[in-house]
């Protein structure tokens, strides 16, 4: 007898659309990568050319005055950014739909940081002109790409003004839970600032190992789910 014949919910397996630990380890998840996308944030604007590389409505605005101003060295890297995030979003958003692409787009997130890293280290730890562009296309790319798969766990790790926004409407109705959320994200984001800064600002050469560090304790945590999920699923 199946378990819906019991009366018990049926084991949905994991999709494309929804990772393997999506559940259990979904606020694990969201923390680190919160975290992650607090310390490239900073990592983009401070070291590689006064851009957000996950921040599409601050760089339209920075652009914006560029563009009013005549001055290049605004518009050419929030215009980078802006397009290489939105890269990073069609391209994620057409490999999820790929059976098991979730599990290890992480993977590629984590290469191309390690790119950024690679190409920081050559540059002395001071990129410029087009160096830095690179490499904040390669960070934009990676945010953008995190964005989508995110969406797949059910959370908010880049886009947190509409996550606010929702939550104080949501408690003004008289639903406060979903601000503790929108708090923990908030939290984790600002972890992730402040590491990323103590690092540019004591020890540059090592400042896109944050990231890395945050990403792979990411990958490490899903992968766990992944497992622990599996081990839990009855037998057919």
């Amino acid at each position: 007898m199946t378990e819906a014949r019991q009366g018990r919910p049926e084991r949905q397996p994991a999709t494309a659309a929804q990772p393997a630990s999506a559940g259990r380890f979904g606020p694990a998840l969201a923390v680190l990568l919160a975290a992650c996308a607090g310390s490239a944030d900073t990592l983009a604007f401070f070291g590689l050319g006064r851009a957000f590389a996950g921040n599409i409505t601050g760089n339209l605005v920075t652009a914006g005055y560029g563009i009013a101003t005549g001055d290049g060295a605004l518009i050419k890297p929030t215009v980078t950014a802006v397009a290489a995030c939105i890269a990073g979003e069609v391209t994620w958003a057409w490999l999820l739909r790929r059976p098991g692409a979730a599990n290890w787009l992480l993977f590629v997130q984590l290469a191309l940081f390690a790119l950024v890293l690679a190409g920081w280290l050559a540059a002395g730890s001071h990129p410029a002109g087009d160096a830095a562009l690179v490499l904040l296309a390669l960070v934009a790319v990676a945010l953008g790409g995190q964005s989508i798969w995110a969406l797949r766990i059910h959370q908010t790790t880049t886009y947190f003004t509409g996550m606010l926004t929702k939550s104080v409407s949501a408690a003004a109705a008289g639903s406060p839970a979903s601000l503790v959320t929108s708090a923990r994200q908030l939290a984790s984001l600002l972890a992730g600032a402040i590491i990323e800064g103590v690092l540019l600002h004591w020890l540059r050469p090592a400042a896109p190992v944050v990231p890395l560090v945050l990403l792979s304790a990411t990958a490490a945590v899903h992968l766990h789910g992944r497992k622990a999920d599996a081990a839990a699923t009855p037998p057919d």
